[in-house]
């Protein structure tokens, strides 16, 4: 198997002359952060073990309560590292309930964005969620909202 050598030279370089690890770690340490503390306001949803790492296209960690579960729903909490941003996924928990609550869901309001392909997406609709990435409190606030916006489209509450 053969590598990209100017990709490993690259990764080796900006090993070396940035703070490219401890800046990782610092945003890996924020992300936790935010899904603890999460987890602790949301007393009413049980939330995944762990933060998934997904090769830098995403990271993220799933949550949902009792309800969103027997309709076959979670929420996501999700990075973006290509665009530095922290969003709110709803999305089903396999392809067909996505696509079942696609039919349902019809559209939504900006800035939420609906899938153009639930059945390839992994989301059904995503809500980017602006602040302040340093201010952990001011994160979990916006996230907080964000989740509360997302459940006004269903009509399950």
């Amino acid at each position: 198997m053969q590598f990209d050598p100017t990709l490993l030279e690259t990764y080796h370089t900006l090993l070396q002359t940035t703070d490219l690890q401890k800046a990782y770690q610092e945003w890996l340490r924020m992300f936790r952060y935010l899904r603890g503390a999460l987890e602790q306001q949301l007393p009413r949803y049980r939330f995944q073990g762990s933060v998934n790492e997904n090769g830098m296209d995403y990271a993220y960690f799933s949550f949902a309560d009792s309800l969103l579960k027997k309709n076959g729903l979670k929420l996501v909490a999700v990075f973006v590292p290509e665009r530095f941003q922290l969003e709110v996924w709803l999305s089903g928990v396999n392809r067909v309930a996505q696509c079942r609550w696609a039919s349902r869901l019809g559209s939504c309001p900006p800035p939420m964005e609906c899938s153009s392909d639930p059945a390839r997406t992994d989301y059904l609709v995503r809500l980017p969620v602006e602040a302040d990435l340093a201010d952990g409190e001011a994160v979990v606030q916006a996230m907080k909202h964000a989740v509360e916006q997302l459940l006004a489209l269903l009509s399950l509450q």
